[in-house]
């Protein structure tokens, strides 16, 4: 079964879509993006992107969407694709206009692509067992870190070198020293039995998985708590934790040269992975979330 897209509304293979280069996309990364987790053919925390990519549409100013029918286009891109396990990529545009700056008005149709593609977790689920190797990285990143836009060239240039280090992240660096996040993880760090993360603004994206696991923090009894942190203090946490949409909850073991605990996820991490496993298990049961 190809990689199936849905371009405007219309499914077709995805190496069959086509944009103009006129898009604003294209030209300016006048564009916000969201990506979902599919297990077994359903959108997990549906609702909570959703939610953001109508904020992040809100932000940037763009005309009213229907996102009604964003779902239902989304819903069958992923049927069409036959995608059990696997991720669902919703990109909007501001459309295709002549290249000026300002907004085309009047305003012109969006672009809406949608990409449903199957996802292996292998390699990932090993991380979740050993943990993993970041580095930190000055964070140079535009100052609406809390749009999820593609103006992602900040966090590609991290991430590059995340992986010229042969590391598999790169924590962020803000001009005060403080840490924001990683390049595409919500980052939390663990103190005295306390998990702890940049607390909500422009310096971040609201991460959909640190939201989710903050609650199941919570019920485990574990207090989540805003606050900021230096490089140096981060690498003197009890545990380091990473969120997010594929990699779910994933325990950071090594910061550059620097050892976390002892080396291994940390107990908090791993009483939150039992509990977001758990939670979607439950929730693909038709149970709770």
């Amino acid at each position: 079964m190809p990689v199936m897209a849905c371009l405007n509304g219309e499914l077709m293979p995805a190496d069959q879509a086509r944009v103009p280069i006129s898009d604003r996309g294209f030209l300016f990364g006048d564009a916000i993006y969201e990506v979902c987790r599919v297990y077994r053919g359903r959108c997990w925390l549906e609702d909570s992107h959703m939610d953001r990519l109508a904020r992040s549409l809100r932000e940037m100013q763009f005309p009213p969407i229907d996102l009604v029918g964003v779902r239902r286009r989304m819903h069958a891109t992923i049927e069409a694709s036959d995608v059990a396990e696997g991720t669902v990529y919703i990109q909007i545009t501001r459309g295709v206009a002549p290249r000026a700056h300002a907004f085309p008005n009047p305003p012109v149709p969006p672009t809406e692509v949608i990409v449903a593609r199957p996802y292996d977790d292998s390699a990932t689920a090993l991380m979740r067992e050993t943990g993993c190797r970041v580095i930190s990285h000055a964070d140079i990143r535009w100052g609406r870190c809390d749009v999820k836009s593609v103006n992602l060239l900040g966090n590609v240039l991290a991430n590059e070198a995340a992986h010229r280090a042969g590391a598999f992240e790169a924590v962020l660096i803000d001009r005060d020293g403080l840490i924001t996040e990683a390049t595409h993880s919500s980052l939390c760090w663990v103190k005295d039995g306390v998990i702890i993360g940049t607390p909500d603004g422009p310096e971040i994206l609201p991460g959909t998985t640190r939201h989710r696991s903050a609650g199941l923090a919570e019920r485990l009894g574990f207090a989540f708590a805003d606050g900021r942190i230096t490089l140096e203090d981060l690498k003197r946490a009890d545990e380091v934790i990473l969120t997010g949409t594929t990699i779910e909850v994933l325990s950071v073991v090594t910061i550059d040269d620097a050892t976390i605990g002892d080396g291994t996820p940390g107990p908090v991490t791993r009483k939150l992975q039992s509990a977001f496993t758990e939670a979607v298990r439950r929730w693909l049961a038709g149970d709770e979330g």
